[in-house]
C-alpha cells in the first residue's frame, strides 16, 4: 500500500503556470509553523514545515466560478527533510439558480457539530435554500487525500498505514452526507441543524467498519450575552462479524463579556461512548479531530470539560487562555506511553494552554501557543509519567 503523489507534485507545477494561461484572480500564500513537543508523553520532537500555496480563481460565465489551489512544502520531522507536494480546495462551482449550488472536485464538507467529518474531500456536493432553511449533501471518496490533512484511522490498518512513512494517502473510503439547518426556530431566535451521514470501509483486509451516523446541534442565546449550543451524534458501527451502537454528546456555554474589551468565556463538555459491551461501543468519527491543545485525544472513548477565556486585547492583537480536565470512558480506546495499566480510574488529568494572535493587516498572521499536561493530577498515569509540553508558532502572508 505505498503509494506516491506525483501526480499531487504535476498539479502544483501547473497550478504555478495557469494565472499567464487564463483571466482571473491569482496569488500567493506563504506560511511556517514551527512546533516543540515531547509527544505522547515520551521523547522530545521537534518540526517545522515551510509551505508555498498558489491559488487562482475565475468566472467560468455568468453562473459558474473555478477555483484551484495547491502547495509545496518543505518538512522537518523525524530529524530528517521531506519536500511535500498537497492539492488543497480546487473546485468548480455552477449555480444555475440563485437558491442552488453545485459544486465538483475537492470541495469542503462538514456536518452540523464538526465531530464526525471535516475538511476537504474529493467529490460532489450541492446546496439548496429552502423553506426557510438550507439543504445541503455531497458524496465523496478519501483515498486521494494526503493522510495528515484529514487523520483518518478508524481501523487498525489505518492507524498501521498512518504511522508508515511511505504512506501518503488516506485511508480509502467513500463518504456520503447530508445536512438541514433552520435558523429562527421555537422562539424565533433558535437554529437547529440535523445531519445524516454513512461512509463504507473500501479498502482490503478483512478488519474493515462501516458506520453510520444521525446527529443533531441546538443553539439558544439566553439573553445578556449568554448563548447556548447542544449536540447529540448516535453512531451505528457494523465491523467483522459485530455491529453495536455508539454516542456522543456536547454542550456550550458562551458568554460575551459587557465592557470596552471584546472578550468571550466558553465552557464546554464533551462525552463519547467507550468499549462497554457488545451493545454499545466507542464511537469512531471518520476523521480523527484532536479534542485538546496538549493531550490532543480524538473524541473516541473520552470526555472532558474545559474553560476558555478569548479577548481582543488591542485592535491587531488577541489572546486566549484554557484550562481543561480529561476522562476516559472505558479503559482499552485511549492508550498513551506510560499509562498504569492497572488503573480503572477514569481521570487522566489536567491541561493548561495560552496563546497570542497578532494580525497587523489583514493579509499577515504570527501566532504563538503554549500549554502543558499534568498526568500526575489524574489516576491514569505511573508516577514517572512527565508532563507533557506542546509550543507551536506560526506566520502567514498573503500576496
Amino acid at each position: 500500500m505505498k503509494r506516491t503523489p506525483l501526480w499531487a507534485a504535476v498539479f502544483c507545477f501547473l497550478l504555478f503556470t495557469l494565472p499567464g494561461a487564463f483571466a482571473g484572480d491569482f496569488g500567493f500564500i506563504l506560511s511556517q509553523k514551527a512546533l516543540f513537543t515531547n509527544g505522547e508523553l515520551s521523547s522530545g520532537t521537534t518540526e517545522y514545515s515551510g509551505t508555498v500555496m498558489p491559488w487562482f480563481a475565475s468566472p467560468l460565465g455568468d453562473k459558474a466560478d473555478l477555483y484551484l489551489s495547491g502547495g509545496l512544502s518543505a518538512r522537518y520531522e523525524d530529524e530528517e527533510w521531506k519536500p511535500l507536494p498537497e492539492i488543497y480546495r480546487f473546485e468548480a462551482v455552477y449555480s444555475p439558480f440563485p437558491d442552488l449550488r453545485l459544486e465538483a472536485g475537492r470541495v469542503p464538507f462538514k456536518e452540523s457539530l464538526s465531530y464526525v467529518a471535516e475538511g476537504l474531500f474529493d467529490g460532489f456536493s450541492a446546496g439548496l435554500n429552502i423553506g426557510g432553511g438550507r439543504l445541503n449533501g455531497g458524496l465523496f471518496y478519501t483515498g486521494l487525500l494526503y493522510k495528515k490533512a484529514v487523520y483518518i484511522y478508524m481501523s487498525p490498518d489505518d492507524k498501521r498505514d498512518f504511522a508508515d512513512k511511505d504512506v501518503y494517502f488516506a485511508s480509502r473510503r467513500f463518504l456520503g452526507g447530508i445536512n438541514w439547518e433552520k435558523t429562527s426556530v421555537f422562539d424565533g431566535r433558535s437554529d437547529l441543524s440535523l445531519s445524516g451521514l454513512c461512509q463504507f470501509d473500501l479498502n482490503g483486509g478483512g478488519a474493515k467498519i462501516h458506520s453510520q451516523y444521525f446527529e443533531a446541534a441546538f443553539t439558544m442565546p439566553l439573553g445578556a450575552g449568554f448563548n447556548t449550543v447542544s449536540g447529540a451524534v448516535i453512531e451505528v458501527a457494523e465491523k467483522p462479524g459485530d455491529a453495536c451502537i455508539a454516542f456522543a454528546l456536547s454542550a456550550e456555554v458562551q458568554w460575551f463579556l459587557p465592557g470596552a474589551v471584546s472578550s468571550l468565556l466558553t465552557l464546554t463538555g464533551r462525552f463519547s461512548s467507550g468499549d462497554w459491551n457488545e451493545g454499545f461501543g466507542a464511537f469512531i468519527p471518520v476523521t480523527a479531530k484532536a479534542q485538546g491543545r496538549v493531550l490532543r485525544p480524538m473524541l473516541s472513548g473520552i470526555a472532558f470539560v474545559e474553560a476558555a477565556y478569548t479577548a481582543r486585547l488591542y485592535r491587531f492583537l488577541s489572546a486566549d487562555v484554557s484550562g481543561a480536565y480529561y476522562f476516559r470512558t472505558d479503559k482499552t480506546t485511549y492508550t498513551a506511553p506510560d499509562m498504569d495499566t492497572d488503573s480503572a480510574s477514569p481521570l487522566l488529568g489536567a491541561e493548561l494552554y495560552g496563546g497570542l494572535s497578532w494580525a497587523p493587516y489583514s493579509d499577515l498572521l504570527l501566532s504563538l501557543g503554549a500549554g502543558i499536561f499534568l498526568p500526575q493530577a489524574g489516576k491514569v498515569f505511573l508516577e514517572k509519567a512527565e508532563i507533557q509540553y506542546r509550543v507551536e508558532l506560526a506566520a502567514s502572508i498573503s500576496l
